[in-house]
Parts: C-alpha cells; structure tokens; sequence
C-alpha cells in the first residue's frame, strides 16, 4: 500500500510542474512588451493663421476686356473689412484702357473719343469654402475661395454708368499677415456707342498681393 502511495505522489509530481510551468510562461507572454512598438510621439503641425487685425490693403493688376474692345492690362487698389471670418466689405479703384481693335484702327472708324477707362465699386464677399494647403508635412497654410458682389461706377468714354459687378477668388495665407490670391470678376454696365443703349458685358482677371492691418 505504501508503495501505491508512492508511486501516486511521484506521478502527481512529474505531472503538474509542466501545467504549471506552461501556465506561467503563457501569461508572462501575454502580458510582456511587443517587440516592435509604434511610434507614440505626435507631429507638431505649423498652420499659418490669419492675423486678427481685420482691415486688408491690396494691389492687383491683371486683364480687363470690355466687349467688342481689345483686352488690356489693369491695375488698381483694394481696401476691406473683415467683419467676421465669414463676411467682408471691400472698394475697389483701377485703371485700364478700351483698346479698339485693328480693324477700327486701319479703317479710322473710331467709337471711343477717349480710350481710358476708370472704376469704382464697393462689394459684400464671403467666404465661401475655408480649406488649408499642406506645402510640407509640417507646413500648413490657409486658403478660402470666396464669392463677392456689388454695384459702382465705370467711366467710359468720358461718361460714368452705374455699373455693377460679380466674381469669385481664391487666397492663400502665406504669413498671418500676408495673403496671395487671383480673382475673376463680372461687370455689366450700358452704353450708347453704336446710337441705342446696349449692355457691355466685361470680363477681368487679376492676381493680388495684400497686407493686414
């Protein structure tokens, strides 16, 4: 009998050392450390913000085509308010000229007594999609594409009519207090050239560089 004993002891011992071992090595291998860990530290991300100030000066230059006339070059100067980061007013003044064609030119049939053309006009915009340009992984600029909308004044042919005008443009905010961008506007005014009042329909594209103040 107590050789029964012995050989169930024995054999309880040389059974459950293994379990046991096992046991502990498939918990010490749960609970260690991945052999590969990912990374933990998060990218600092430097985005260009729009300074708080909230007036804008800007010059532009460009083309302007009025129609039935050649393109020319335009320049002029842009002042706005920011009332919020939405909405904004703005003036706008610049120059150009309506260039006759050469076919006017050569013939003589002139319709313009004075080729220079001047306007004015004051605007609502509003920024339509706000977005942001990644230019690096750890540079990021802001843009907006925004809308504007008014009425003026256009003097043409030494005479001034009510004109108003429509557009959309593009910004990016390179410095909080710098911002690059182009626009294309609408403007519409009537005229009396050909002896019956007819309504132009112009076409101007311009590049722009502002400040903040």
């Amino acid at each position: 009998m107590k050789n029964t004993y012995r050989f169930l002891l024995i054999a309880v011992w040389l059974l459950f050392p293994p379990v046991f071992v096992s046991a502990q090595g498939f918990t010490l291998s749960e609970a260690s450390e991945p052999l590969i860990a990912p990374p933990n530290q998060e990218k600092e991300v430097v985005e260009e913000k729009i300074d708080k100030e909230y007036l804008e000066l800007a010059v532009f230059t460009g083309i302007y085509s009025v129609e039935g006339f050649n393109a020319s070059p335009v320049q002029g100067l842009r002042a706005a308010i920011h009332m919020t980061e939405d909405f904004f007013f703005e003036g706008n003044y610049a120059l150009t000229k309506a260039e006759q064609s050469e076919f006017t030119k050569q013939t003589g049939l002139s319709l313009l007594s004075n080729e220079d053309l001047v306007y004015w006009n004051v605007n609502l915009g509003y920024n339509l999609f706000p977005g942001q340009i990644f230019l690096t992984r750890t540079i990021t600029l802001n843009s907006t594409i925004y809308i504007v909308g008014g009425v003026g004044q256009t003097e043409f042919d030494d005479q001034n009519r009510f004109t108003y005008n429509f557009g959309t443009g593009y910004k990016i905010f390179f410095t909080d207090w710098m911002d690059l961008g182009f626009r294309l506007t609408f403007h519409s005014f009537e005229s009396d050239l050909t002896g019956e009042n007819v309504r132009l329909e112009n076409m101007e594209g311009t590049v722009h560089l502002a400040v903040f103040f």
